[in-house]
């Protein structure tokens, strides 16, 4: 551009979205340097160098900045396991070999999981940790980004249950817990059994248990330093169970 040539204006979608980028960065900070319970609308208003009233247009409130970020998480997390199972597919299709060798998604997923949740441990205690006093997280908003990533999860399994390690005396699910079951899979688009749907479950949240406890140091300095291993294993039995080969 020469000298005396005037910038080209802003939209209003343009500067809208330069004020919600601001914000969510500046969001995020203060998840690191102070914690959720702690945001502050009007301290972001001040990292941006504009008045409160311009930042509470794009957010009402400290709730809706909470919500505006765990929205931004969920859906970070989610693109980000997304794009390592797709970079392992085109990766695989680029290299297989004579043996005809495939991708195996679950590892993919979960060491994308946990290397984000190290990267960003603030984010994953915001989605994954202790809730924060007095927010309660609107369904409508954050159902759809928050169970992106369980959906893709509760799918690979459901691909090779039927062929795993027997459930042993695991009790069959409960009417109760079979009808809840099938409205949730329904929504996520998965098929599965009421069995795979429900040992699904109890592997999704222990997986976020074992990632956690690494993340907030819950397994002690000598184990938390060897969470690579441990999430290993835990893939290994996981892979055992759901006959994912």
């Amino acid at each position: 551009m020469s000298p005396g040539t005037p910038r080209p204006r802003r939209t209003h979608a343009q500067a809208r979205a330069e004020m919600r980028e601001g914000i969510l960065r500046l969001g995020r900070e203060q998840l690191e340097t102070r914690g959720a319970a702690a945001l502050s609308v009007r301290e972001i208003a001040r990292g941006l160098g504009v008045a409160s009233s311009a930042v509470y247009r794009h957010v009402s409130s400290r709730e809706e900045l909470l919500t505006l970020l765990v929205v931004d998480a969920y859906t970070d997390l989610a693109d980000r396991v997304d794009a390592a199972l797709a970079d392992s597919t085109g990766s695989n299709a680029d290299n297989t070999g004579s043996s005809g060798s495939t991708t195996r998604p679950l590892p993919t997923m979960v060491h994308a999981i946990r290397r984000w949740a190290v990267a960003n441990p603030s984010r994953w205690a915001l989605i994954y940790g202790t809730p924060v006093p007095g927010y309660a997280a609107p369904a409508d908003t954050t159902t759809i980004p928050g169970t992106r990533v369980m959906g893709v999860f509760l799918g690979i399994l459901a691909d090779g249950a039927g062929s795993g390690t027997p459930a042993g005396d695991r009790p069959a699910p409960s009417p109760e817990l079979t009808q809840v079951l099938a409205e949730g899979t329904e929504e996520l688009g998965v098929v599965a059994s009421p069995r795979t749907a429900a040992d699904g479950v109890l592997a999704w949240s222990s997986l976020i248990g074992l990632i956690s406890a690494e993340i907030f140091g819950q397994l002690g300095p000598e184990l938390s330093a060897l969470g690579g291993e441990l999430l290993d294993r835990w893939i290994a039995d996981t892979t055992c169970h759901f006959g994912l080969g």
